[in-house]
């Protein structure tokens, strides 16, 4: 546990839309058992918001998936996890170990904004113009699952997502002409001395390379 002298802390953490959950859960829990004395304020927020909150200081520390060039904030990569296909139970690609993208250009695809991986969509969007199956954006990841074991279509998310809605009616196949991932970052306002923010930070990478190794 790490040594803790100060007077009992608060964080004010903003957390953007399509993180994922499982290794920040796990970061969370880690926080709570070795800081219980540290209060959490959560902020549910897009991308940018959080960006401009760190700017402006109405957040401490922003986890993300994307990267910051500005020199004002602090960014640190994090975990980074794999993109899948979501598709339904019964469906004709189901006996391949794998696939392409070029493998559902037959099928509707399904994506969620939140969920960004800059080198999957510049692939999607750079398919030829004739091709009349563009991706259809949805709000949500349930959203997407929805369609998907509904038979519309198949959708492109985080492996992890992907395999936790099997229930839902949803399997998954490994996408293999990638790579495609998204990234978790972390981010804190750059030169602001917080030793609240630092321990956290610290916790992040420990969890990062559990995941890694």
């Amino acid at each position: 546990m790490d040594n803790i002298t100060s007077q009992p802390a608060h964080l004010r953490l903003a957390i953007a839309t399509g993180v994922s959950s499982s290794q920040l859960s796990a970061l969370l829990a880690l926080q709570r058992a070795q800081e219980p004395e540290v209060r959490i304020a959560f902020f549910e927020v897009a991308g940018d918001e959080l960006l401009d909150g760190l700017r402006e200081g109405r957040y401490d520390v922003g986890v993300s998936l994307q990267g910051s060039s500005d020199p004002a904030i602090q960014t640190q990569p994090l975990w980074n996890e794999h993109m899948a296909v979501a598709m339904p139970l019964r469906f004709p690609l189901l006996d391949q170990a794998s696939l392409t993208i070029a493998d559902l250009q037959d099928y509707p695809i399904f994506r969620w904004r939140a969920e960004t991986c800059s080198s999957l969509d510049h692939r999607l969007l750079s398919r030829p113009p004739a091709d009349p199956q563009k991706p259809q954006y949805v709000t949500s990841f349930e959203m997407m699952a929805l369609w998907v074991s509904a038979g519309y279509g198949v959708g492109l998310s985080a492996q992890s997502r992907i395999k936790h809605a099997h229930g839902w009616g949803v399997s998954m196949r490994p996408l293999d002409d990638g790579p495609y991932e998204i990234v978790t970052h972390l981010h804190r306002p750059q030169g602001q001395a917080n030793s609240v923010s630092e321990r956290l930070e610290r916790r992040a990478l420990q969890i990062a390379k559990s995941v890694a190794s």
